[in-house]
């Protein structure tokens, strides 16, 4: 679209986090240093990276309601106490319930920042969803161009993981007419799979952290061969399709690889344990202990 180049990605399950890079020709008329973007520039490249994964707690209307209120009845207080009289034509009630529609409009943020990379390859190596704009003469509008993307991404975005709910709900409805719930207890037992047919995360009723910890991880490490880790794996993807951040699975079978090749490796280790205590705390919807790991894991991965 608009001769935007999807070049990494799918658009039907957007992962969160997008990269945008233009080609930037020189301009002939164009002096150095002329305009602020000069320096944002690396080898003709301009990017923009933006990570939407991650979302600030968003308080309830009927929190922000309160809120408002609170905030109306302590300066109309306020203009008793100093003998100021309200205007004969002010409605109190209806401005209130104005304050109320304004205060609850709905406003994406754009969490966007200029990218630091020097050429192509670097950028397609990134875990994102990456798009080639195309060639622009000078920076300006190739810059404009870079900023309004994030807003329609973003929006795309969230309208997946309200679908991706939306579906959750429903299997989860529909698993409880049908009585078919699988506990911890049960996928424990040995079998030559690692779920059975069928098990996801919508239909588990358990401890997910002894989960991880006592069957998926040693059951995954425990793969003879290369092949057979590929295939057990990809039964826990199906199995944690329902799950909202799909980095951290990711994230999992990365180290697990890791581990499978070297076993003493720390980092890989330590980002395992990591991953699976953040699957385990936004499971058990601990968005702040989520949120706290996250930071942790990024810190060790840019290190």
């Amino acid at each position: 679209m608009l001769g935007i180049e999807q070049k990494k990605g799918n658009d039907e399950q957007l992962c969160g986090r997008m990269i945008a890079y233009a080609r930037i020709l020189p301009s002939p008329d164009a002096e150095p240093n002329e305009t602020p973007f000069d320096d944002m520039i690396k080898n003709g490249l301009l990017t923009l990276e933006g990570d939407f994964r991650q979302f600030a707690h968003t308080p309830s209307k009927r929190e922000v309601n309160r809120a408002v209120d609170a905030k109306l009845n302590n300066f109309l207080e306020t203009m008793e106490e100093n003998g100021v009289e309200l205007p004969e034509n002010l409605n109190v009630d209806a401005m209130r319930e104005r304050l109320h529609e304004l205060a609850n409009m709905e406003v994406i943020p754009i969490p966007a920042r200029i990218g630091n990379f020097s050429n192509e390859e670097d950028i397609l190596k990134e875990d994102a969803d990456i798009y080639y704009i195309g060639e622009f003469i000078g920076a300006n509008q190739a810059h404009y161009c870079l900023t309004t993307l994030p807003i329609y991404y973003q929006a795309k975005y969230r309208e997946q993981a309200k679908r991706s709910e939306m579906d959750m709900l429903n299997e989860v409805l529909s698993q409880f007419e049908e009585g078919d719930f699988v506990g911890t207890e049960e996928i424990q037992k040995d079998s030559e799979e690692l779920f059975p047919k069928g098990l996801t995360l919508n239909t588990f009723m358990g401890d997910l952290s002894k989960l991880l910890n006592v069957r998926v991880i040693p059951f995954l490490l425990a793969c003879e061969s290369d092949n057979e880790y590929n295939t057990q794996i990809q039964l826990f993807y199906t199995f944690m399709k329902g799950y909202p951040d799909q980095s951290d699975i990711k994230r999992i079978d990365k180290a697990l690889r890791e581990l499978r090749k070297q076993s003493d490796s720390i980092a890989a280790r330590n980002l395992l344990e990591l991953s699976c205590k953040r699957i385990n705390a936004i499971y058990n919807e601990d968005s702040q202990l989520a949120s706290e790991l996250a930071k942790q894991i990024e810190t060790m991965e840019n290190v």
